[in-house]
């Protein structure tokens, strides 16, 4: 119980990373008050790695990186302990396992991240359409939302509901059978 809570924090705070990537990608200034808590929640790690990882085609690779690796030694050190726990020889095959629970855990910290900016961008559409922040949002979530366009009924666009499930469909039944797998 105690790995699962401490898990979900480390998602919780990769989360935050991949909701930045997501805002700097979009445009939004560091003025803004959401860019300002997630920078502030973050530069302790980001701007040591930003001197050795280069951004690429404008992505701050610097937060992905430092996501996985953060999520890599979560793993690593709950394998330690399992094989520690049970008298088994650590060995390669809980690195591999690490690995790909690592790469899972960050997939749901980017779908988490992504289904932020959809539920930013929903109460915005609704109370405050010209914020900067919903422009940035749209920016984001445009490449994932445009095939779903034709769901568009006057006002009322639709798009967004078909990713939003799609996401919820990959963390809540996808990323859980995938790590039941790999176990």
């Amino acid at each position: 119980m105690l790995i699962r809570l401490i898990e979900g924090l480390f998602v919780f705070w990769c989360t935050i990373l991949m909701l930045r990537l997501f805002l700097q990608r979009g445009g939004l200034h560091i003025s803004h008050p959401l860019a300002n808590l997630c920078a502030s929640a973050t530069n302790f790690v980001v701007r040591p790695a930003r001197r050795l990882i280069p951004p690429v085609k404008g992505w701050d690779m610097a937060l992905v990186v430092v996501a996985f690796v953060c999520l890599l030694l979560l793993e690593l050190a709950i394998n330690l302990y399992i094989a520690l726990s049970i008298n088994l020889p650590f060995n390669a095959i809980y690195v591999l396992y690490a690995v790909g629970h690592a790469l899972l855990l960050l997939s749901v910290s980017v779908a988490y991240a992504l289904i932020a900016c959809l539920i930013i961008q929903m109460v915005l559409s609704f109370s405050d359409p010209y914020n900067p922040l919903m422009q940035t949002t749209s920016r984001v979530l445009y490449p994932l939302t445009r095939p779903f366009r034709f769901l568009r009924i006057g006002h009322f666009d639709f798009s967004g509901s078909v990713v939003f499930l799609a996401l919820w469909l990959w963390v809540g039944a996808v990323v859980p059978y995938l790590r039941y797998f790999l176990q």
